[in-house]
């Protein structure tokens, strides 16, 4: 894979890998697949080593109305 095809990680949401776990360097975003109540799987490729990452991503709670 080329360097251009990866696109770093978001980092503003803390539930998602940013940074390998490995080595440090960044993650890349492979794939975002819908999961069950809302929630969602990260495949993630490291820029560094190239390990691949898998990060499951929970929905935030939902604002309580009164």
């Amino acid at each position: 894979m080329l360097d251009s095809e990866f696109h770093p990680a978001p980092s503003a949401s803390p539930t998602v890998l940013s940074c390998c776990p490995q080595c440090d360097a960044e993650l890349a975003v492979l794939s975002v697949i819908a999961g069950r109540a809302g929630s969602e799987y990260w495949a993630m490729q490291c820029t560094e080593c190239g390990g691949i990452h898998l990060d499951i991503v929970k929905p935030a709670p939902l604002p309580h109305t009164a």
